[in-house]
């Protein structure tokens, strides 16, 4: 069964054309805003897309070009006004390879769909797509599907590659009822050679990681293997940090910082500059030179305490002015949660994302992945 996601706006048009594509025996899948509809069609991986091209938040144009510039090769079949040649002619040049005018006759957007169809049998582009989303589903596979928590710490996670795969990795891994460790990484690249050292490095944390390892000697250890398997072909920066809750309820972090973005602790009893702490101690990014040394630092956890990991995808996204999402309004948004009383991690991770999301127009060049720790 062929799977269509429609993205209208219009909800007389965009039920009519469910309905009527459902009739046909198409599993579809609908959307009524743009970007929306662009993750809708990230996620889902359908046949086909038919897209009007005026939508609220992100345009028919707009997620024409990110689809093709993400590599989808998803035939775009765009609903354009009666008459209007230049929509017809910007659809095209954006990535669209058909088009309906409103109003359309059922039968002929019907006539198109199964010839588009029909034409996307064969083709390698797609095949070569199919296997790439099939790649997704093994990396997704790769990362925990179920968060691991110990008493007291509350973990979220989010992750979003630019491309159909992506070098972006996070873990949580639990070695009894009491500790956990927990690591971000970012791998230098995109697509399918970034996935593939991504894959490389989480069976690497597996097998090195333990409740004794400490993250300094953990940070050492993957080092030595990824410069023997990179061969100077680019760098990882990486996260871990080990967390134990005690038999006195006191939390106690340990971690190591490879060259990644410095975290961000927080307490919830302010979160003025001066009680943000940037996690910053340990050493260089993995996988240049064999023999770089590690250092770590222990910190107390406190109950509000919240620690925030993310990736350079969430703070070097463009509006369309070219300006950067930044760490201030990284801060902002953790400013916020702050005011409303609200520490739920998952809440703090959607929080990011949707606001990167905003800022940008949905326009990522670079993968997403933001990690949230609670403290209670």
């Amino acid at each position: 069964m062929n799977r269509i996601v429609v993205i209208e706006d219009d909800p007389a048009i965009l039920r009519g054309l469910a309905d009527n594509l459902r009739s046909q025996s198409y599993d579809v899948s609908t959307a009524d805003d743009g970007a929306d509809g662009y993750n809708l069609v990230r996620r889902e991986q359908p046949d086909l897309v038919i897209l009007d091209l005026s939508l609220p938040t992100m345009n028919g144009y707009e997620i024409c070009r990110q689809l093709r510039r993400n590599g989808m090769a998803t035939p775009i079949l765009m609903l354009t006004a009666q008459g209007e040649e230049f929509q017809r002619v910007e659809g095209f040049e954006a990535g669209a390879d058909d088009y309906v005018t409103k109003p359309f006759s059922l039968l002929e957007l019907l006539g198109r769909v199964r010839a588009i169809l029909r034409r996307s049998e064969g083709r390698s582009d797609l095949a070569s797509q199919k296997e790439l989303d099939e790649a997704r589903h093994i990396q997704e596979r790769l990362l925990p599907s179920d968060i691991p928590r110990i008493s007291g710490i509350r973990i979220a996670a989010a992750w979003r590659p630019a491309r159909l795969v992506g070098g972006d990795y996070f873990d949580v891994l639990k070695f009894d009822a009491n500790t956990v460790g927990v690591c971000i990484a970012d791998v230098c690249g995109k697509g399918m050679p970034a996935a593939m050292m991504m894959a490389n490095l989480q069976a690497t944390v597996k097998t090195t990681a333990t409740v004794r390892t400490r993250p300094r000697d953990v940070c050492a250890a993957i080092n030595r293997i990824m410069c023997s398997n990179m061969a100077s072909h680019g760098f990882i920066s990486f996260f871990y940090a080990l967390i134990e809750t005690r038999a006195d309820n006191i939390k106690e972090m340990t971690y190591c910082n490879a060259g990644h973005n410095p975290p961000i602790l927080s307490h919830r009893s302010s979160i003025a500059s001066e009680s943000l702490r940037w996690l910053d101690c340990g050493g260089g990014v993995l996988g240049v030179f064999e023999l770089w040394s590690y250092e770590e630092e222990q910190i107390s956890l406190q109950s509000g305490d919240r620690l925030l990991m993310y990736t350079d995808g969430i703070t070097e996204c463009r509006d369309a002015k070219g300006e950067e999402f930044g760490e201030g309004r990284v801060t902002g948004v953790m400013h916020g949660l702050e005011k409303a009383n609200n520490d739920c991690p998952s809440a703090l991770t959607q929080a990011i994302i949707d606001a990167a999301t905003q800022f940008s127009s949905g326009n990522f060049e670079d993968d997403l992945t933001v990690v949230a720790i609670s403290v209670d």
